[in-house]
């Protein structure tokens, strides 16, 4: 637990300084140019700000959900409001998914002002590009795919244990793992095809689907995505199981010092959730793009500006 909140702080502490380093360069912080010659069509662009307010509307709701309304009952805040940060600071990986090429391709016509890519760690110098990461519905993807997930998936697992008392959980996980996949399936294929908000510039021929095209997806995306919304649904229901109410990240908590003990509970939420983000998504995502071979025939308006 100690060493989970740790891990929280360095992470965190990157977070903090990779934006912060971000908002104060002038090169950097803004938005980025729309370039030519291609043209998104004026439905496509209403349909991009329609699934911007979308997300908006999802990340003030999850707040409520998590924060506000057990704040308002109970005045304290349980483990959902711990791993919503997790997932919020967490949102700062997304910058790795272009640090060694673009992989990544992002919709210049997205409410943007740049990318913090150039400022996380291990991000290659030679390859630095600008691109429009669409913050207000990209940000919202870390919390509706993970703690989204957690928030539907263990009263669902709940129902599942009503109506076979002796399932596992080990088979109740792998239910939602699968409905994670298809929700992620059919979530991303609509932004891919309709709005265009983003595309999969390189992939592996071998596991996409629509290999070649602008609406190339490699079946690994949603593999990780359900992969990363099990796992937050497995430290939510250990909190849940737990007679203290404390998941796994947390054991030993109680040989802290009890005015610490809280401070230290979210800092080891905070370190796990953003491990998960790194290890369960972004290192599979980004060797596998790496070395892929299947190139996406893009549009000028999903390429970077430079």
């Amino acid at each position: 637990m100690l060493v989970w909140a740790g891990v929280g702080i360095l992470l965190a502490a990157m977070a903090l300084t990779a934006w912060g380093r971000w908002l104060l360069s002038p090169d950097e912080f803004g938005p980025v140019a729309v370039l030519g010659p291609d043209e998104l069509p004026t439905w496509r662009l209403v349909l991009l700000r329609l699934s911007e307010a979308a997300s908006v509307v999802e990340m003030a709701s999850i707040a409520y959900l998590v924060a506000i309304r057990p704040w308002r009952r109970a005045r304290r805040l349980g483990i959902e409001a711990k791993i919503a940060l997790g997932c919020l600071l967490g949102s700062v990986t997304d910058g790795f998914l272009n640090t060694q090429e673009y992989l990544f391709a992002w919709n210049q016509h997205s409410i943007n002002v740049g990318s913090w890519s150039s400022f996380l760690p291990f991000a290659d110098p030679g390859h630095q590009s600008r691109y429009a990461e669409g913050i207000v519905w990209g940000t919202p993807m870390y919390m509706y795919f993970c703690i989204g997930v957690a928030l539907v998936a263990v009263p669902a697992i709940g129902r599942m244990r009503r109506r076979w008392p002796g399932i596992r959980n080990g088979t109740a996980l792998a239910v939602v793992f699968v409905a994670a996949c298809l929700f992620d399936l059919v979530v991303e294929n609509v932004f891919i095809r309709l709005d265009h908000g983003y595309a999969y510039a390189k992939t592996p021929e071998s596991v996409t689907l629509f290999a070649g095209s602008q609406y190339q997806f490699p079946l690994y995306e949603m593999v990780l995505v359900a992969a990363l919304g099990t796992f937050f649904t497995n430290l939510r229901l250990s909190a849940h199981d737990a007679p203290d109410g404390r998941s796994w990240a947390e054991r030993g908590l109680e040989q802290v010092p009890p005015r610490w003990r809280e401070p230290v509970s979210w800092l080891a939420i905070v370190g796990v959730s953003m491990t998960a983000f790194v290890l369960i998504y972004h290192l599979p995502f980004n060797w596998l793009g790496l070395i892929g071979d299947s190139t996406a025939d893009l549009p000028s308006y999903l390429l970077p500006s430079r």
